[in-house]
């Protein structure tokens, strides 16, 4: 019989069996191969699809890890823009996430004077600070404002954040991680007609790590506050020995403090009102604003009397709402002494065109 190359090869004594270890070698360097192209692929479109198609593809690419198969999420954020993200869903890391918010001042609870300077607002939706705990941010101007709110909404923050494998990101991650804020944030500024300048990478910011500050209310109290000192209401006046409660918001500015002349005290409150504000105070404070200039005092006796004196005056080039109040047992002179107050309140403020409304008592 024959001595066929088959059958040599069948006698041999190692070579079948590194023939079937190469056959099944190549057969799973095959499967990989396919199965790494056809989640190159997916992680491909993914990418194309994630957060509107806006995400930058080299720096995304550079955030998240090459291995595992990806997934993303995409739609409406809070407030209406939008929340997105890509990565490893089922790990412990390797995912970037993208949201923006509409930058909205979070309203007051009221505009007495009382919520200027105490807790003057109401609690923040929890969507409101979400961007501390984030790793970039970017504040973009939109001029042209966003439709769809209450109030006039003409800025929106985009903020990404990063979690990556262990404790190595990648390196450069910074820098790749802007250019995709920026890439998003321009999207929505252009998607929205806002206006205004492109967003850069350069405009994307760390976001700052918030630590108590002890001298916040010293500060606030300082400006809103500075204009009054005890030597105004007459000789032999001081300190109360505690420091003025004082704030200044966006379009509110108050103050409450006072002073001692022996064993008499009192009390002294300024404010200020402009912009979007104005309506509502002088609804708040319609009666008494009403009744400014022609109310009569109060018989004497009984407890302390509060006296408000009001004025209108463009301060800062802005036209606004003025008052100051003054709080005593000795009534006499009181009246005249807001005035005087006020007088001195609104010149500390360099304000203009001022008309005096009058005083009221409470």
């Amino acid at each position: 019989m024959d001595d066929t190359a088959w059958a040599r090869f069948r006698r041999h004594r190692w070579l079948p069996q590194a023939s079937l270890v190469l056959l099944v070698a190549a057969l799973v360097t095959a499967f990989v191969v396919v199965r790494e192209e056809r989640r190159e692929s997916r992680d491909e479109e993914l990418l194309a699809a994630a957060c509107g198609g806006a995400l930058p593809r080299e720096a995304v690419r550079a955030l998240l890890p090459e291995d595992g198969a990806w997934s993303e999420r995409t739609g409406p954020g809070p407030r209406g823009l939008v929340s997105c993200g890509i990565g490893l869903a089922d790990a412990e890391g390797g995912w970037l996430q993208v949201t923006a918010t509409p930058d909205m001042e979070t309203p007051l609870k009221g505009v007495r004077v009382e919520h200027v300077v105490g807790d003057p607002y109401e609690d923040a939706p929890r969507w409101a600070d979400a961007y501390l705990r984030a790793d970039s941010q970017a504040l973009v101007s939109c001029p042209n404002g966003l439709p769809g709110y209450t109030r006039p909404v003409r800025s929106f923050r985009v903020y990404g954040s990063l979690s990556t494998v262990g404790d190595a990101a990648p390196e450069g991650w910074n820098a790749r991680l802007a250019e995709t804020v920026a890439a998003v944030a321009e999207d929505l500024r252009t998607d929205h007609h806002c206006g205004g300048s492109p967003v850069r990478p350069a405009d994307v910011k760390p976001v700052p790590r918030v630590t108590p500050d002890s001298d916040a209310d010293a500060k606030a109290a300082r400006e809103a506050c500075g204009w009054f000192r005890p030597a105004y209401l007459g000789p032999g006046w001081k300190p109360t020995g505690q420091p003025g409660r004082g704030a200044v918001h966006t379009s509110a500015r108050g103050c409450d403090t006072g002073g001692l002349k022996g064993r008499q005290g009192l009390g002294v409150t300024s404010a200020s009102w402009w912009g979007e504000l104005l309506p509502e105070v002088r609804t708040e404070y319609g009666r008494e604003l009403a009744a400014a200039g022609r109310d009569t005092p109060p018989r004497a006796g009984g407890g302390s009397a509060t006296v408000a004196a009001w004025a209108e005056a463009r301060c800062d080039g802005a036209p606004g709402l003025h008052r100051v109040s003054v709080t005593a047992k000795e009534r006499d002179g009181l009246a005249d002494r807001a005035e005087a107050l006020l007088g001195r309140y609104l010149e500390a403020a360099r304000c203009r065109d001022t008309k005096s409304l009058g005083t009221v008592w409470q």
